[in-house]
């Protein structure tokens, strides 16, 4: 026990007197003004290391490697290393370039002035060693639609450890790393990230960033395969308006996919396709339409992702009301102020409200069955409207009427004696008398 006590206070004693030793050279390198910085270098390239000194009394300066074996005294290289070389010499600087670093060359340099006791600064010369080529793999080269994949990006022999990072197209991914040290103080780094696909991302570019002091960045990458099931959409191609009687219809089916579908259909839903109706392809035309074809058409498209579709719904209008002839009476002439044009291409989209020929645009504007019947209807409406106000009128100012019918002649039991008894009844045939003169 008493020997591990001893053992124990001579460690102490050792520890404090290496306190003691650095505090009193920081001490004298600060009175002295030595200075020097800290080195980092990539192996194979030049180290320079500069030991300055203010104020210097004439003291002497020299370079120390991490063994303490002199390099430099004063301008003189007592070491027999050729790739060190002297920069410059003053009373005020000492400055060394080393050629060709390599791993052993890393430690603590000592600059030291020649005072009593001597003073000395450290450089700490830090060798970089660049990782190599990343390199990059995926879980599978082609992915589908809305599943996910992993990759992987290894990185090795480097000092210090490398740092990775992940970009899909310009979004930042988070992946997972992993540092392995070897045996010679050499690192190797690998990370992992895994991503959910949409069909967005099909030729998109995922990258491998490897960071490190050492060099600017290594960049590995690998393009998105993605397969996804087709996208569908039926586009008019004639007529731009209204669907009519008479007239041809010509729709096209547009797909999109990966693998590209390979069979794209048509079918009428809840009916047959009209028998003289021409299908090429993705193509449907029917000609001399009428009323009868109306309904909701159908494009399928398939591939070996899936299949999906899109809707038209068809309404077939009257055909356009003939102009009567022109008259025999002399022309008239007639200003008239032109409409705008409003003719617009119907825009294909998967909503099958989007899709219905009874939305058309720009057609002329010809008297219609259906508006000549609701004109007619308004007219009638108003009519029986005024009759009714009328009528009500009239039997709120009815009133009680008088006759100059002659008294006393209600009692009488013919028509004969009402005239005899009435009052004035021939009595007053004198009232009245014409004068000629």
């Amino acid at each position: 026990m008493a020997y591990g006590y001893i053992s124990s206070a001579l460690m102490w004693s050792a520890f404090a007197a290496v306190l003691l030793t650095g505090a009193a050279q920081f001490a004298s390198a600060e009175s002295q003004n030595l200075e020097t910085d800290d080195v980092w270098v990539v192996e194979g390239e030049t180290a320079t290391i500069s030991c300055r000194v203010k104020n210097n009394d004439d003291s002497v300066i020299q370079l120390l490697n991490p063994n303490r074996q002199t390099i430099y005294f004063r301008d003189v290289r007592p070491l027999k290393d050729s790739r060190f070389q002297l920069v410059n010499f003053s009373e005020n600087e000492l400055r060394v370039s080393l050629t060709n670093v390599s791993l052993s060359d890393e430690g603590r340099y000592v600059c030291q002035l020649y005072t009593d006791p001597p003073q000395e600064a450290y450089a700490d010369l830090t060798v970089l060693v660049p990782p190599g080529n990343p390199i990059m793999e995926a879980e599978e080269d082609v992915v589908t639609e809305g599943n996910e994949t992993e990759m992987s990006c290894t990185t090795s022999s480097s000092k210090p450890p490398a740092k990775i990072r992940w970009l899909k197209g310009a979004q930042e991914l988070q992946g997972v790393s992993h540092v392995e040290a070897s045996y010679d103080s050499m690192y190797t780094v690998s990370s992992r990230v895994r991503v959910t696909v949409t069909k967005e991302d099909d030729g998109v570019a995922v990258r491998c960033v490897v960071e490190h002091p050492a060099i600017k960045d290594f960049t590995a990458q690998k393009i998105l395969e993605v397969q996804y099931k087709p996208e569908v959409k039926i586009s008019v191609e004639y007529p731009k308006g209204l669907t009519r009687e008479g007239e041809n219809l010509e729709l096209t089916c547009r797909t999109r996919g990966k693998p590209q579908p390979q069979e794209v259909s048509w079918m009428k839903v809840d009916d047959d396709v009209p028998p003289h109706a021409v299908i090429t392809g993705s193509e449907l035309y029917i000609e001399n339409l009428n009323k009868s074809f109306n309904g909701t058409y159908r494009c399928v498209a398939a591939n070996s992702i899936g299949e999906a579709y899109d809707d038209y719904i068809l309404y077939v209008y009257d055909a356009p009301t003939t102009p009567p002839p022109p008259s025999t009476a002399p022309p008239t002439t007639i200003t008239t102020t032109p409409l705008p044009d409003t003719t617009q291409e119907s825009v294909p989209s998967s909503d099958p409200a989007l899709h219905d020929s009874r939305a058309g645009e720009g057609v002329q504007r010809s008297v219609d069955h259906a508006v000549i019947g609701g004109v007619v209807a308004v007219v009638m409406f108003a009519i029986l409207c005024a009759l009714i106000v009328l009528g009500r009128y009239f039997a709120r100012h009815k009133g009680t009427y008088f006759t100059h019918e002659a008294k006393g002649a209600d009692d009488a039991a013919d028509a004969d004696t009402a005239i005899i008894n009435a009052e004035g009844g021939v009595t007053h045939s004198d009232d009245k008398k014409e004068y000629y003169i």
